[in-house]
């Protein structure tokens, strides 16, 4: 039998909803808001699919209701459908400390009725799970976290988010955009629905230069950019690439302190690698996506130990130096990326 452990709470809720299984109570938690917002919308979606006439819906603040008044409106007889559907966003009941005993006993109650013809979905950043109520729900299976994706999973949902559009990309392509746009999963669905746009109805291949035309620019991508300049000892283009940055209005701390965080994360790569890590593990090492590893794995190969080394004590001092006010910010990292770029006695 297929094992379903380790997916993602969204994959496992998408595998539910297609077998037809409804819960009377959701609780979905965690920092991931595209993918909660997703989730509701598919359990609204079978709902209404097995609603004889329609699904009456409301959404509505959860501080501003006790947890008893939600579940006395999701039991009230709906004049518009045969079935009710209440969302809660920013549900407090479950955060530590909260929710009456009289409350959550409501809850449960409610939990062991199991009336298909109403749903609540609490939307809930906070959740206590050792609270009893807590217990009952994630053992009837209705509690569903939604972290940010990373690595294959991230991959698999912009793959199929391309192929909903109805368009194709490589895996390649697909790293691109990340890149370019971040791992932020409602920006990347913007971008997508941009980019098909852009594409049209007579082109169906997603490709790299499409990506490089058509969406907007992210810091991370330039500054991949900038150290793949600075590593191959290319100081004019490190120069050019650094102003275009400072010309798009980027804060010049803020480009320090990107170039601190890949700085790190490439002696942490070239560290690993000389440890006997292969490339393809590197990635999953450093909690970072495969295309960023792709890239690192690349610049980790050219760097030396003395450049890694000279490179950390040239952005510790720049950082001082702009902070106790002895240098023009915009000059400091001009000086900085010469600097890095130069080889090592």
């Amino acid at each position: 039998m297929k094992k379903y452990g380790k997916e993602p709470d969204y994959l496992r809720l998408k595998r539910e909803l297609e077998a037809g299984t409804l819960h009377p109570v959701y609780i979905f938690t965690g920092s991931e808001d595209f993918l909660m917002q997703d989730a509701v919308a598919a359990v609204y979606g079978l709902m209404e699919a097995k609603a004889a006439v329609s699904t009456d819906y409301s959404r509505i603040e959860g501080p501003q209701y006790a947890l008893g008044d939600v579940l006395d409106m999701v039991d009230t007889v709906s004049l518009f459908g045969d079935s009710r559907m209440v969302t809660v966003a920013d549900a407090p009941y479950f955060a530590k400390g909260a929710g009456s005993k009289e409350d959550l006993a409501k809850l449960q109650a409610y939990l062991a009725r199991r009336d298909s013809a109403s749903c609540v979905v609490f939307c809930a950043r906070d959740f206590m799970k050792t609270t009893k109520a807590a217990k009952e729900l994630a053992a009837s299976g209705g509690v569903f976290v939604f972290e940010p994706l990373k690595g294959a999973a991230l991959a698999d949902w912009l793959r199929k988010r391309v192929a909903s559009v109805g368009k194709t990309a490589s895996s390649h392509t697909l790293n691109l955009l990340v890149e370019r746009v971040g791992r932020d999963l409602r920006r990347l669905a913007n971008e997508v629905d941009k980019l098909a746009t852009y594409l049209g109805d007579d082109r169906q291949e997603l490709d790299e230069s499409t990506v490089m035309l058509a969406t907007s620019r992210s810091i991370q991508g330039d500054i991949f950019a900038l150290t793949d300049a600075v590593v191959y000892g290319r100081a004019p283009k490190a120069l050019f690439l650094l102003k275009d940055l400072l010309g798009a209005g980027e804060p010049p701390l803020r480009i320090l302190a990107m170039l601190v965080r890949q700085f790190r994360l490439l002696g942490s790569a070239h560290e690993l690698l000389n440890n006997g890590c292969r490339a393809d593990e590197l990635s999953a090492r450093l909690g970072i996506h495969p295309y960023a590893a792709e890239k690192l794995v690349a610049q980790a190969y050219k760097a030396s130990d003395a450049q890694l080394g000279r490179a950390v004590e040239l952005l510790l001092q720049t950082d001082l130096d702009i902070k106790r006010g002895k240098i023009d910010q915009v000059l400091a990292l001009e000086t900085l990326v010469v600097a890095l770029g130069e080889k090592s006695a």
